[in-house]
């Protein structure tokens, strides 16, 4: 058999082959890696719907956390894992967008190690402040500060976290003049604005709602660009201070580079099938969070434009994390 007759069926024998192993996919058991902690809104997310994986594949779905190191422990996990489809990931997306702008060695490469399957949820922040602020929205709050340059003091869980980056893109956006006060965790920033330590905070959203119901807090302004159906009643910064201002939260799920597109592209209609659903998108909303259907390409496009977002917001306000 002459040698490009032997190479051509070669590759149509593999053609075939590749074929029938995504068209049977899952045949075993899937790893779903959570690069957070257990009881955060990613790792809710990922167990509500890895559940409706297990039963829409009739193959055990396991959800193995390994927190750590901003998502980086997780994450170079399965950068380093088989890329097969049965090691996969769920993170927020700072790992690859925000880490790259703050850390400067990597254990994965942020554009080239992963493959994108899925976005998952997006969540709101919001910018809340005491009951007694001088201030009830975000266009006179950036006026006081104006007035009292440094005098404002403004809390997040911590540096380099989404809610800093969110505050100093605002801070430049506006001109607002401020001190940014980073606290160890969500409920230390919120507690300070309710004891009154700080003017004003960046919060999850979720976090915020029990305060603003008991009277606690007020809402200043919501982050995403669009009231969301779970915060109606609030303005968006968007529509009252910075136009196409969008500083939510989002989370989805990946897997290893080179895993087969067509495990991608299954693994993606299921997991947005599930994220349609009314049961899926009510457990969500316990969060504070929305599903958010995306196919791989979008997602890939997401990451590349929140990405060069982040760099440019963390060079502006010299952010760095010892």
């Amino acid at each position: 058999m002459p040698l490009f007759v032997r190479g051509l069926a070669s590759i149509i024998l593999f053609i075939c082959n590749f074929g029938v192993f995504a068209q049977d996919y899952p045949n075993k058991p899937v790893k779903l890696v959570v690069a957070s902690a257990p009881g955060g809104p990613v790792d809710f997310a990922t167990r509500s719907i890895g559940q409706k994986l297990s039963e829409l594949w009739r193959q055990p779905v396991v959800i193995e956390n390994k927190a750590g190191a901003s998502e980086m422990i997780g994450s170079e996990y399965v950068a380093k894992s088989p890329a097969d489809g049965y090691t996969l990931l769920a993170i927020s997306l700072n790992p690859l967008t925000i880490n790259p702008a703050v850390f400067s060695n990597l254990p994965y490469d942020p554009l080239k190690s992963f493959a994108s399957i899925a976005s998952i949820t997006t969540t709101p922040m919001a910018f809340v402040a005491n009951p007694m602020a001088p201030f009830n929205n975000v266009k006179d709050m950036v006026a006081e500060s104006k007035r009292r340059p440094g005098g404002l003091s403004w809390s997040t869980p911590g540096l380099a976290t989404g809610n800093h980056i969110s505050g100093e893109w605002f801070a430049s956006e506006t001109g607002a003049k401020m001190v940014h006060i980073p606290y160890k965790g969500g409920p230390a920033g919120v507690n300070a604005v309710i004891a009154g330590e700080v003017s004003f905070g960046v919060v999850a959203f979720v976090q915020a709602l029990p305060f603003v119901k008991a009277g606690a807090v007020k809402i200043l302004g919501v982050t995403s660009e669009k009231r969301s159906p779970l915060a109606p009643d609030w303005p968006t910064i968007a529509e009252v201070s910075i136009p196409g201002f969008d500083a939510q939260v989002r989370s989805a799920i990946f897997a290893p580079a080179a895993t087969p597109k067509q495990v991608i592209n299954k693994i993606n209609a299921d997991v947005n099938q599930i994220l349609r659903s009314t049961e899926m998108r009510d457990k969500l909303a316990t969060l504070g969070a929305e599903p958010l259907i995306s196919s791989p390409q979008e997602l890939d496009a997401t990451v590349v434009r929140i990405k060069a977002q982040m760099a440019k917001i963390v060079g502006e306000a010299k952010i760095t994390v010892e």
